[in-house]
């Protein structure tokens, strides 16, 4: 009983996958169509430079040299692209970041007001760390810090690189699809183009990807399950600077219920080694903060509830994005949580139940395939935002953007391709577990309001997904190629026979 519902589950997810990967591989493709065609300089310059590197990938990958070379030199191509970037486009915190990098230098100051009251910062807690961690920066390197945090990014950016290989290989047991993943992290779009911009999710992805690979070799049994509060403190970490943290735990809870072959006992205990450690590192985070002066409110609570960002994502007149009608509200009932909780749950419940149902439908459908279509997931915007002409080398806004989609819509495509992979899939059961952290994003974002940024934070489940694409294509050149052979024994022996 419990087996079949394990495959109706894994049934209804790769089915629901399909669906919705349908839906961003076509709007992907199509979104290539946006972008100038117009043959420039630019163009073709960001053409080539790709096109070698992923020659030179492809020959790493099938060559027969050390495993640690070829990793070597993947992570040596990783490295030339991001470093590349940041050549092209001298960036500076702007916008959000140019916020928090503002109150890090207000901070180091001595003023802690702007983590009270209804600043920025008190308003949006989750940015606390990022304050801290920019005030290092300033107070370690007074001259240099920007510099110094595009290297950090920079070195993060390679190392999460490394990481997905190792996960990869945990899944896939095979060399060349660990490489190949690690040859995708390497030229993806979003990991390259974020490598300039001064966003949380630059630090907390590395924690997010160790904490998984973690959580695999205990699945597999290779580590002992005490591992699992190690896991959970680094995912603690990703999460303080990037709070969205808590999906793949509920992902991983999801996975063990379902896929998980231990007694209930254990998988409680697997749970509670998990869970607990993560919870408590927020909390203690969290309290010290408090109990310093440093910070007004929790980490986890702000001035500003929630819910607003839940009100934005029902706006379907502003596609679900930011917009003043909805920004306001805080400020219109003077920050008062009980009111503007009341006001917006009344908002949104008038919103989805007096909108047409299909009107709804394609809302949240063009929701979706907005929030996952955009190949540099509006890194080169967030990366160009307000810095001078001159200080650019290469626009890659409207020509150069092209091959960043072109890479993006491959990776999808291999994604959509791999979700075919019945024997794959049941032969790599730990695969489903990103399948579930996807769908689990996927649901946060459709709730949430939309920034195409916020999909960066996971993007890298996308590059682990597409090796189960190479696995089938592989699979089926091979069985191909053998079918071939039989079929032309046959006819050797048909021939042989009748002479």
């Amino acid at each position: 009983m419990f087996m079949g519902f394990k495959d109706k589950f894994t049934a209804f997810i790769l089915n629901a996958l399909k669906f919705l990967m349908a839906v961003i591989m076509l709007t992907s493709i199509g979104t290539t169509f946006k972008f100038s065609k117009e043959l420039n300089f630019t163009l073709c310059l960001v053409f080539l430079i790709f096109a070698i590197a992923i020659f030179l990938l492809y020959k790493v990958i099938n060559s027969k040299m050390d495993t640690k070379m070829q990793l070597i030199l993947i992570l040596l191509c990783a490295f030339a692209l991001r470093g590349l970037w940041l050549l092209n486009v001298n960036s500076f915190p702007t916008s959000d970041f140019g916020t928090i990098y503002k109150c890090a230098k207000d901070f180091l100051e001595g003023n802690t007001s702007v983590f009270r009251g209804t600043s920025y910062i008190a308003r949006f807690p989750h940015l606390t760390i990022m304050v801290l961690y920019m005030a290092l920066m300033l107070k370690l390197f007074p001259v240099h810090n920007i510099l110094i945090m595009k290297i950090v990014n920079l070195s993060l950016g390679v190392l999460s690189v490394f990481l997905i290989y190792l996960i990869a290989k945990e899944i896939f047991n095979d060399k060349n699809k660990s490489l190949s993943a690690a040859a995708f992290a390497s030229v993806f779009p979003p990991f390259i183009t974020y490598t300039a911009v001064f966003c949380t999710e630059n630090i907390a992805i590395p924690f997010y990807i160790l904490s998984v690979y973690l959580l695999l070799r205990v699945m597999k049994q290779k580590i002992s399950k005490y591992y699992l509060i190690l896991s959970g403190i680094l995912l603690a970490f990703g999460n303080l600077f990037r709070m969205v943290a808590i999906v793949i735990v509920i992902a991983y809870v999801m996975y063990l219920l379902v896929y998980g072959e231990n007694k209930l006992t254990e998988k409680i205990q697997y749970l509670l080694l998990y869970i607990v450690p993560y919870f408590l590192i927020i909390f203690l985070v969290s309290t010290s903060l408090q109990y310093m002066k440093i910070t007004e409110n929790s980490l986890t609570k702000g001035s500003e509830p929630k819910i607003i960002s839940i009100l934005k994502g029902t706006n379907y007149e502003n596609g679900g994005a930011w917009n003043v009608e909805d920004a306001s509200i805080p400020e219109i009932y003077n920050y008062d949580h009980d009111k503007i909780n009341e006001v917006s749950k009344k908002i949104i419940i008038e919103r989805l139940t007096t909108t047409p149902p299909l009107k709804l439908v394609a809302f949240y459908i063009k929701k979706f395939a907005l929030q996952w279509s955009e190949g540099d997931m509006s890194g080169v915007y967030w990366s160009q935002l307000y810095v001078p002409e001159d200080n650019i080398r290469f626009d890659l806004t409207n020509t150069g953007g092209m091959i960043f989609q072109l890479i993006y819509a491959c990776i999808i495509i291999l994604i959509f391709i791999g979700l075919f992979n019945r024997k794959g899939i049941y032969k790599n059961k730990e695969i489903n577990l990103f399948y579930i952290i996807f769908c689990g994003y996927g649901l946060l974002h459709l709730i949430i309001e939309f920034q195409q940024r916020y999909a960066y934070i996971v993007s890298w489940v996308l590059v682990v997904l597409a090796v189960e694409g190479i696995d089938l294509i592989v699979f089926n050149i091979r069985n191909n190629k053998s079918q071939r052979k039989i079929k032309m024994m046959t006819m050797m022996s048909v021939t042989v026979f009748k002479k």
